[in-house]
């Protein structure tokens, strides 16, 4: 008996510590991907300018940038994931000052952009390239082609330094985008001081956006821009602010995206070192324990000591 409960324990320990590597250097891998389901809401006050629509006018006020994340799990599969994301800026007393929406695909392993599944930006197809609004897992102090919905392009996002963030260590990137021509818009001439009824005025864009990434996960903890639209006239020169403003997280955003990436992180090294340690200490008790009782079964058994003989009794005179 004591031979196979010894060899059954041997062959456990050998499974459980082959399981732990295979965990650990293999299935580990398989398991970082990001859920089809997320969702999340980042609020980012902020002050500018933006131009009134509704006086034709510019007006300097206190502004905030509501973005809202949603997978679509329907449109995702095993390897792409899909997301919708709005983003709507707003005076601080809710007058609408414009919005934007994303629909996004992107390989659920590696975060790059994937062309497919309906992609575009106000329902106008668009080919996304880059990252989007999550870096890859474990990502490096290198640089990154990060998306830029305003002007549907991607631009670098270069590692600057490490910062804590919440409690979390994390890469601050920066990605700056020159000023550039994105798109014309109809106007009245006397806006821009033409002559003309109206004029096809070009609108110019630029953007300096700082990041800050939890590097295991690749989640953003905290972001800023620095953001410029304007419209020119016919010289060239700015005639109309668009938008010229500043925007960060506000405080329960950062901490609502850190408790995010503590949740990733906390799954990912419940795979990556908790199990893959545990199941390694029980199979070398069990290795040990089942070379023991093969040890004693091997043994021979020695036969039991002869009974002492007693002394011969002396006859009675």
């Amino acid at each position: 008996m004591r031979r196979l409960w010894g060899s059954v324990l041997l062959g456990l320990g050998m499974f459980l510590i082959v399981a732990a590597g295979m965990l650990r250097f293999y299935v580990f891998d398989q398991l970082l991907i990001t859920p089809k389901d997320q969702y999340a809401t980042t609020v980012a006050p902020g002050t500018g300018t933006y131009f009134d629509a509704g006086n034709l006018r510019e007006t300097t006020s206190d502004l905030v940038a509501r973005r809202t994340l949603k997978g679509d799990v329907a449109a995702s599969n095993d390897k792409t994931g899909v997301w919708d994301v709005s983003l709507v800026i707003e005076t601080g007393d809710g007058t609408f000052v414009r919005a934007v929406l994303d629909r996004v695909a992107f390989d659920r392993r590696t975060a790059q952009s994937v062309h497919c599944c309906g992609e575009a930006v106000d329902s106008a197809p668009v080919r996304h390239e880059g990252v989007t609004y999550k870096f890859p897992f474990n990502i490096s102090k290198g640089t990154y082609q990060f998306w830029d919905v305003n002007s549907s392009a991607a631009y670098p996002a270069r590692f600057q330094s490490e910062e804590k963030i919440e409690g979390l260590n994390t890469y601050k990137f920066i990605q700056e985008i020159p000023s550039h021509q994105i798109l014309t818009q109809e106007v009245p001439g006397s806006l821009l001081g033409e002559s003309a009824p109206s004029v096809q005025a070009p609108v110019y864009y630029q953007n300096v956006r700082t990041v800050w990434v939890e590097p295991t996960t690749g989640i953003i903890l905290k972001g800023t821009e620095q953001t410029k639209t304007t419209l020119r006239d016919s010289a060239g020169q700015d005639k109309v602010v668009v938008l010229d403003a500043s925007f960060t997280f506000d405080v329960p955003t950062q901490k609502s995206q850190a408790d995010l990436a503590r949740d990733s992180l906390s799954r990912i090294n419940l795979v990556k070192w908790i199990i893959p340690l545990i199941a390694v200490v029980v199979g070398l008790g069990m290795l040990a324990l089942g070379a023991l009782m093969l040890r004693k079964a091997d043994r021979p058994v020695e036969p039991p000591p002869a009974p002492a003989e007693e002394p011969a009794k002396e006859p009675v005179a």
